[in-house]
């Protein structure tokens, strides 16, 4: 029993990424082309709830994860990447604007910023569910959107505030699970020229001819 809860205690205090990532390392350009592919599927992610009611809904939490890898790169590029999916959105599906702002996009910086830091998952998922609550909130009660259902309605009540806290610890919780999982992997299988800036090559260049040059240099002698 002492076991499992040490277990615990240490799941909640280590932070969820604790491998090295070379995403901050790329080049300005490959972070502007990055930023704008993680934006457009951003967008797409989200429009999915729009056209595809019911499957469109899982589809759309995936949004997430786009701008949770924006903000891994940069917190420049994570907005650069929030407000460019959001110009997206009020082109494709204007409709999933107010859902996007509030909820999934906000959530994806939030949780790319704080893992970036290192922090313990208990202040990640912390931040996170109060971000997306506060999200939850103003969505609900200023304009007056009926985020989770028509059945529970935009009445303030406690029971609707304990339920949408509940609910946006727990997603966060998952979200940031689910994030962490996929830098793990991406930051695991990118080949080395794509996570190596051009200066970096060029010196790696260099230190290849010198020990070419001085091979043949002792093989003469």
């Amino acid at each position: 029993m002492k076991r499992v809860k040490s277990k615990a205690v240490l799941y909640w205090r280590n932070p969820f990424f604790g491998i090295k990532h070379d995403l901050m390392e790329l080049s300005p350009t490959t972070k502007l082309i990055l930023t704008a592919v993680l934006s457009s599927f951003a967008a797409i992610f989200q429009s999915a709830g729009g056209y595809m009611p019911g499957i469109g809904f899982f589809v759309s939490a995936m949004t997430t994860l786009p701008l949770f890898l924006a903000a891994i790169v940069s917190v420049r590029h994570g907005f650069l990447s929030y407000f460019v999916t959001i110009l997206l959105l009020l082109f494709i599906q204007p409709s999933e604007l107010i859902i996007f702002s509030f909820t999934t996009g906000i959530l994806g910086l939030v949780l790319g910023f704080s893992i970036n830091k290192l922090i313990t998952r208990t202040l990640v998922v912390f931040l996170a569910g109060a971000t997306l609550f506060m999200g939850i909130i103003a969505i609900i009660f200023i304009f007056r959107f009926p985020l989770l259902g028509s059945g529970v309605g935009t009445s303030f009540h406690f029971r609707l505030l304990l339920l949408v806290a509940i609910f946006s610890i727990l997603y966060a919780w998952m979200a940031a699970e689910a994030c962490s999982f996929a830098l793990k992997r991406l930051a695991r299988t990118p080949p080395d020229k794509v996570i190596i800036p051009v200066s970096d090559q060029q010196e790696l260049k260099h230190l290849e001819d010198e020990s070419v040059k001085k091979e043949n240099a002792e093989a003469g002698k």
